[in-house]
């Protein structure tokens, strides 16, 4: 039988992003009807390690087509390579409409391959807009859509602006923030216990204690400005190493100048530094989320800190233009140059903030869903 939805994720964060809307449409359909597709950096047990995360019962189909992310060719093939592995499985197993997230260069891969073999994509979060090497990917995905589940207005206007039909546009919110809202609802000290267990058991670097005020850094290649990638973290080393609290330092993702920052911070942990840090790769979603909450900061380039952490309510310094235009909350403190941040550092007094609704209310998975099961396939046309 010709499964009706497949959800093609190529990145750890993007599963958080879809997670709600996979499993609010296997309630409306039954997983017979669901297709779940890995591939590019989720698969890599460096930067994903998802194969434990599958959903019980769902059909799921993976393919190894990350490259090394050292030059933006590789990045390019990468993404040439999903297209290719995506054809070749549907040429026997066909779905009925390609579901795929956001804008990560892999992405595109999978929006040209649907699109030559005619098949409907469904794009997630078109119409954001961030400043970034990413506004072209998304926009490109939104281009090559036949159906938008989007996040808000703003994103709704985008996407009218670059001539998308209004009847094919539906602003859902961002899924990832209903797990942020289940996590709010069921936090216990049980819970709390355990996610710093799960922490402590995994990484390098300094145990986390529940008993410290701690922060987060998430801080990830800028593409677009990839010659200040070094200055940046040279920088971003010095003050969370000046400061008094403890910090979760975030791997930094699979984009292309990763190693650049990964060489400096092995070099720093080599010379001793860092000593408050704990240096983590990846953890499920639902344990980061956590952490989040419990956090009194979060530093770094992350759309998290942009997103979800509005909702949370949580202090971020967002750090260069790699999320410059993206809507944010009251928040957001915006450091634009590594200059400004040689001679800054981080407050030990930050007030949490009201919780901030411009990315969703916490049930977009299944206003999604309820779209998804009623919609008829179909490829747009021009008017």
């Amino acid at each position: 039988m010709q499964p009706r939805v497949e959800f093609v994720v190529t990145a750890r964060p993007s599963w958080a992003r879809i997670k709600s809307l996979v499993q609010a449409t296997v309630q409306k359909l039954g997983p017979e009807e669901i297709v779940l597709t890995t591939l590019g950096p989720v698969n890599s047990r460096f930067f994903g390690g998802f194969h434990e995360e599958v959903p019980e019962g769902l059909i799921h189909r993976s393919h190894h087509t990350l490259l090394d992310n050292d030059s933006l060719t590789t990045v390019g093939l990468s993404a040439i390579e999903g297209s290719r592995s995506l054809l070749q499985q549907w040429e026997s197993d066909r779905p009925r409409c390609v579901v795929v997230v956001a804008d990560r260069t892999e992405t595109l891969g999978v929006t040209v391959a649907a699109s030559l073999a005619q098949i409907p994509v469904v794009h997630v979060q078109g119409g954001e807009v961030s400043g970034s090497i990413d506004d072209r990917v998304r926009d490109a995905n939104s281009k090559l859509a036949d159906l938008h589940l989007t996040t808000n207005e703003q994103s709704k206007a985008n996407l009218l602006k670059i001539g998308e039909d209004e009847n094919r546009i539906h602003i859902i919110g961002c899924p990832s923030i209903d797990l942020v809202r289940s996590i709010l609802l069921n936090n216990s000290p049980a819970s709390t216990k355990s996610v710093f267990k799960s922490l402590n058991s995994t990484g390098v670097g300094v145990t986390i204690s529940s008993e410290s005020e701690f922060g987060i850094v998430m801080f990830h290649p800028d593409t677009l400005h990839f010659e200040s990638t070094v200055e940046w973290t040279e920088q971003l080393i010095r003050v969370v190493e000046a400061s008094p609290r403890q910090w979760i330092w975030f791997w930094p993702n699979s984009d292309f100048g990763n190693s650049l920052i990964s060489s400096l911070l092995r070099k720093a942990r080599e010379q001793g530094r860092l000593q408050n840090c704990r240096f983590v790769i990846n953890l499920p979603p639902e344990t980061f989320i956590q952490l989040a909450v419990l956090s009194s900061v979060l530093i770094g380039n992350s759309s998290f800190g942009i997103r979800e952490a509005s909702f949370l309510g949580l202090p971020v310094i967002n750090l260069g233009d790699r999320q410059r235009k993206r809507l944010r909350g009251p928040n957001v403190m915006d450091i634009k140059t590594p200059q400004e941040l040689q001679s800054f550092s981080i407050p030990q007094d930050l007030p949490r903030y009201p919780s901030n609704t411009i990315y969703g209310e916490g049930n977009s998975g299944q206003i999604g869903a309820q779209i998804l099961s009623s919609w008829h396939p179909t490829i747009k046309s021009r008017n």
